[in-house]
């Protein structure tokens, strides 16, 4: 298959989107955004991400996914080269939903596009090493924006970004035909029952993560973490949050001796939580970046556990890949818009005990789907 060019492609898509996730709070709290406010802005983006998703992924199964992928980065391009011209707050919020629908298109098109063009014997590599790519993409986006903005603007940002997607619309391949009789099936009862754990341990697991990326600025802003210097160890706190999470996922490539494991599942979630809520109460930037990297490790489980249950088996990769993404998508809003209104009405760091605590809190419902859809 063409893995290394849709490797190539996820990894300047995520660049693109996470240049602009850094961009964008760090632009709001210059405007004087609330810790609800900030929640709001991903919140826009969010929901048409969430309801695109599902179109989007049903979509991909029928239309040229070649074209649905070049569009979505046309779009992606035109929000961010927006972005650099806005000088308010409300402005952010017209601009932000353009980026939420490009990726709604181009992450079920590409997904879609692996899980059906993937090998049975080679399946868990393809996606593998795929994941690897879109996270090493975010993870630099994060830490790079963090330390541009600080020495260069926002503006050069925001340009470099958009100007690295360009080569996507080359690059990408062309569609190609394929059976779809699902060669990949797993074979086994319980793989729609482990399914539907990773999407729950998924939509929480993007909700902490987005908690970090919309709130962690201006809570290290407030609270004098960086040395001066709050937008560069923002960057470097999500670096290494993604970067351990890539790390995983360089690790899960190797083989399928991790999947349908509950006690890895919760085990990766209870460090996450743990760690999580860990981070308010550590004031060093090293204690942060350990903290965060132990995040991270929940984070990337989550993550693969939900893609490999999702393209491993179905023959409607672009249905179950639009899934996989409405769910992560509505977790990356819900929980940021409950912790950022709780920051607000009580403490700053409410944001990360609620994500933590949740984290913690909803092994109880995973072990219950578990236990409930297996009987039956």
């Amino acid at each position: 298959m063409r893995l290394w060019r849709y490797c190539i492609a996820g990894f300047l898509f995520n660049w693109l989107a996470f240049v602009f996730w850094t961009v964008v709070p760090i632009r709001a709290v210059g405007f004087h955004a609330s810790n609800t406010q900030l929640a709001l802005l991903q919140t826009s983006s969010s929901i048409v991400y969430v309801l695109s998703s599902l179109f989007a992924g049903r979509l991909s199964d029928r239309a040229s996914r070649s074209a649905l992928a070049r569009w979505a980065v046309v779009v992606g391009i035109a929000a961010c080269a927006m972005t650099v011209y806005i000088d308010s707050l409300s402005l952010l919020y017209l601009v932000a939903p353009l980026l939420g629908l490009s990726g709604s298109v181009y992450w079920p098109s590409i997904q879609g596009a692996v899980g059906a063009e993937s090998e049975p014997s080679k399946v868990e590599k393809s996606i593998g090493w795929f994941n690897v790519s879109w996270s090493v993409g975010k993870t630099l986006g994060f830490v790079v924006a963090g330390w541009l903005v600080t020495t260069r603007g926002h503006g050069f940002a925001l340009w470099l970004a958009a100007g690295a997607a360009l080569p996507i619309l080359l690059l990408y391949p062309g569609n190609r035909r394929v059976h779809r009789e699902g060669p990949h099936e797993a074979g086994r009862r319980d793989t729609a029952v482990f399914r539907l754990m990773s999407y729950v341990a998924n939509f929480l697991a993007f909700g902490v993560g987005n908690v970090f990326s919309n709130q962690f600025y201006k809570y290290a802003e407030k609270s004098g973490l960086g040395g001066g210097h709050p937008e560069t160890l923002f960057g470097l706190v999500l670096g290494a949050m993604y970067g351990t999470q890539t790390l995983l996922f360089v690790v899960l490539q190797r083989g399928s001796a991790w999947t349908y494991r509950r006690s890895l599942l919760y085990g990766t979630q209870l460090l996450a939580g743990a760690a999580g809520v860990a981070v308010t109460f550590v004031s060093t930037d090293g204690a942060l970046l350990a903290a965060a990297a132990l995040v991270g490790i929940g984070l990337g489980f989550a993550n693969a556990s939900s893609i490999y249950y999702s393209l491993h088996g179905p023959a409607d990769h672009g249905k179950f890949a639009g899934l996989h993404e409405a769910v992560l998508g509505a977790g990356s809003f819900l929980v940021p818009l409950a912790g950022g209104a709780l920051a607000d009405l009580v403490d700053r760091r409410m944001s990360f005990w609620l994500a933590g605590g949740l984290t913690l809190s909803v092994l109880l419902i995973e072990e219950g789907i578990y236990r409930r859809r297996l009987r039956s």
